[in-house]
């Protein structure tokens, strides 16, 4: 992390009651401040939120003009962001305090959010400010950033993390020209928008697996390959059809949450430093009633993973986690800063992406970069190649 940045620290409990206690901490305080809010309502403005982000995906998949989606979705975050200071009691004034004097201070903070298990919530696209001064109607070369500056993972650069990750590897980061990676596709889906990559990003996009071993499009190869190589391995890259509960490599080739958690996993001792998961297919960062992908990687050698919080066009969805590959491999970037980069260069698609992972999370830079990445954004282009993920 830059050495300028602090942590603003979250931590998220339920507590059987159907509430959560919010507990926000600060090396200067001399205790922790917490208070509780209706786990109900904040469940059903999260999904409020996705919701309308689907509206934008939808909206740029089919060329509509953005800004009455993003205004809508602002909207949804700032109810978001309404919610997670919701307290009663004695509670609302420390809610009160957290939200309108101590955090308006902290623009250049990153705010890290440890969880409880099943705690799945859009915190990136809570929303600061008044949304209803946002533009109705507008070009969407006018739809910037810095016009939407009040979503949490850009003002924040938001992290959710399961409370019982270990972050000790964290501390010790694989070089790039060491780096083991297992990439597993939904090989139809694959094949389809590897074929609409441009010519002229096809060099960059074989750089960003460089680190990979051959595809595997079966969960039983899968599962073999993970039991072999999985004390090596640093990146986990899944693409496929999928949702906050299962991974779909084909029709009938599903693998549910329990699967992946039976099969996929680190045993004691885990010396390798952290294994990082990228699944790339849609909702893969929302959960499920009976767990999600948060405490699936949350395990001893994992540090988390990215995840989306919508369906997500194919093209767009391959193409964008080329750009995180390359980074990460070649620009000695930690996962936040390159989501940060990346949620701004690919606005406002970007804001899919959320970091349910340890931030610090990096690998070192041994061998350059082959080739330069172009400015562009993905955004602005096409992004559908056959269908959302």
């Amino acid at each position: 992390m830059p050495s300028n940045h602090y942590f603003i620290k979250l931590h998220v409990t339920g507590d059987g009651t159907k509430t959560w206690k919010m507990t926000w901490q600060d090396p200067a305080w001399p205790k922790d401040r917490h208070y509780h809010v209706d786990e109900s309502i904040l469940q059903d403005v999260g999904k409020e939120v996705r919701a309308a982000l689907q509206k934008v995906v939808d909206d740029a998949t089919s060329g509509t003009i953005l800004a009455p989606a993003m205004k809508d979705l602002a909207r949804a975050g700032s109810k978001l962001r309404d919610a997670i200071f919701l307290a009663k009691g004695e509670g609302a004034f420390r809610a009160d305090y957290i939200r309108n004097e101590y955090l308006p201070g902290r623009n250049d903070w990153m705010l890290l959010i440890s969880l409880d298990q099943r705690v799945h919530i859009p915190w990136g696209l809570a929303y600061d400010g008044d949304p209803e001064g946002l533009p109705d109607n507008c070009p969407n070369t006018s739809i910037t950033p810095s016009l939407y500056s009040g979503f949490w993972s850009l003002k924040y650069q938001v992290a959710t993390l399961l409370d019982i990750i270990d972050p000790s590897g964290i501390s010790k980061p694989r070089a790039n020209n060491e780096v083991q990676m297992l990439t597993v596709v939904n090989k139809p889906c694959w094949d389809t928008a590897e074929k609409q990559i441009p010519t002229s990003e096809k060099a960059l996009f074989a750089s960003a697996l460089a680190r990979s071993l051959p595809l595997i499009g079966s969960s039983v190869d899968f599962f073999k390959s993970w039991k072999q190589l999985h004390k090596d391995l640093d990146l986990l890259y899944i693409y496929c059809h999928a949702n906050g509960s299962k991974l779909a490599l084909s029709g009938q080739d599903e693998i549910s949450i329990t699967k992946f958690s039976l099969e996929v996993n680190h045993k004691p001792p885990q010396t390798h430093p952290v294994c990082l998961v990228f699944l790339n297919g849609c909702q893969t960062a929302i959960g499920a009633e009976g767990g999600g992908f948060m405490e699936a990687t949350g395990s001893l050698g994992f540090c988390g993973f990215i995840g989306t919080e919508a369906k997500v066009p194919d093209l767009f969805a391959m193409r964008f986690a080329g750009d995180f590959f390359c980074h990460v491999l070649y620009e000695e970037m930690t996962v936040s800063e390159t989501m940060d980069k990346l949620r701004r260069d690919h606005w406002p698609l970007g804001l899919v992406y959320s970091t349910c992972c340890h931030p610090e999370f990096k690998i070192k830079r041994i061998s350059p970069a082959p080739f330069a990445k172009p400015a562009r954004n993905l955004s602005g282009e096409p992004l559908i190649a056959n269908t959302l993920l």
